[in-house]
């Protein structure tokens, strides 16, 4: 079972993405926040969390606020 990881970005607006890791690799999503539901797109994947989370960075430009 693999647990899913929030990630935040610096700046306002659509800041929000999710790291999950299944079949040995990390899979980052950007997460758009919608009235009713969640939808997440992907962005890509990665081999370990760390090169996920650069992924991210390199996605939105900014730096990570918060991983939970």
């Amino acid at each position: 079972m693999s647990k899913d990881r929030r990630v935040v970005v610096t700046g306002g607006g659509k800041n929000l993405y999710r790291i999950s890791e299944y079949g040995g690799w990390f899979h980052a999503y950007k997460v758009d926040v919608g009235l009713i539901s969640n939808s997440s797109n992907s962005i890509g994947k990665a081999r370990s969390l760390e090169d996920a989370i650069v992924l991210i960075k390199s996605h939105s430009g900014e730096e990570i606020q918060e991983i939970s």
